[in-house]
């Protein structure tokens, strides 16, 4: 892990270092939307259903460079023939250190992204006692494209992983042990981690912003997020909704 706190280091001295006049903007965020889940140790079902997600964001820097940081929580309650599920999500850390690259009038940021993400799932009538989850610290890169339309404002948003730490259950646990508790859920989540590449996992989004006006204190957006995990046991997560972001002033 020392390679990740370094990597971190240096994005916060690389911004809050070189950036003159540089500007914090604080954000609140919400997000509803429609998850997706198939998990194959699960009999391979899809569970579908609405989430919900609360989070906060920081930007630090100028027009030039500037860093971002992240948190977000979540929950959903999802259905497979109707078979309830509870889904949970905790991404307490995601950074990304952007510098502009120049382009026509508009602008354009690419840069480097680090981030931790915990996936919970509970299936209290097919598993009675089990717990699943998918844990990801990546390494990967970020690109926003920003643009303007007459009194409106445009952002889009691309991240994908290369490389991280991944955490995944057994592909077989004894059936007669019950295991299902938050002491055993905190202990699961950061348990088997190992090195992963793109062969193993892939964590990637895309989101659209709109803002009507410049001096709107109010965003609204689209996101479209994907989670997989390609080793036995498989799981695919594909989230999709609308996002509503409140400026703090």
């Amino acid at each position: 892990m020392k390679p990740l706190k370094l990597t971190v280091f240096l994005m916060l001295i690389c911004t809050l270092g070189s950036a003159q006049e540089k500007t914090i903007t604080r954000n609140s965020f919400f997000t509803a939307g429609y998850n997706q889940i198939r998990e194959d140790a699960n009999f391979g079902l899809i569970f579908r259903g609405p989430g919900l997600n609360y989070g906060m964001s920081w930007n630090i820097g100028n027009e030039k460079r500037y860093l971002s940081c992240q948190y977000e929580l979540g929950v959903g309650v999802l259905f497979s023939k109707q078979i309830p599920a509870l889904g949970f999500f905790l991404k307490p850390v995601d950074l990304a250190f952007m510098i502009k690259i120049p382009l026509a009038a508009n602008r354009l940021y690419v840069g480097p992204e680090i981030k931790l993400e915990y996936n919970y799932e509970l299936y209290p009538d097919l598993q009675a006692g089990f717990d699943y989850w998918f844990t990801n610290t990546s390494l990967g890169i970020r690109a926003v494209y920003d643009f303007n339309y007459k009194k409106s404002s445009f952002r889009i948003k691309l991240n994908t992983s290369l490389a991280g730490f991944i955490s995944r259950q057994e592909a077989y646990r004894n059936p007669y042990f019950y295991d299902i508790g938050f002491k055993y859920a905190i202990e699961h989540l950061n348990k088997n981690l190992h090195l992963g590449s793109f062969d193993d996992f892939n964590v990637s989004g895309l989101e659209v912003l709109f803002k009507p006006d410049n001096n709107s204190g109010l965003t609204f957006g689209y996101f479209l997020d994907y989670s997989g995990f390609y080793n036995d046991p498989t799981i695919t997560i594909l989230n999709q909704g609308v996002k509503l972001i409140l400026s703090k002033r």
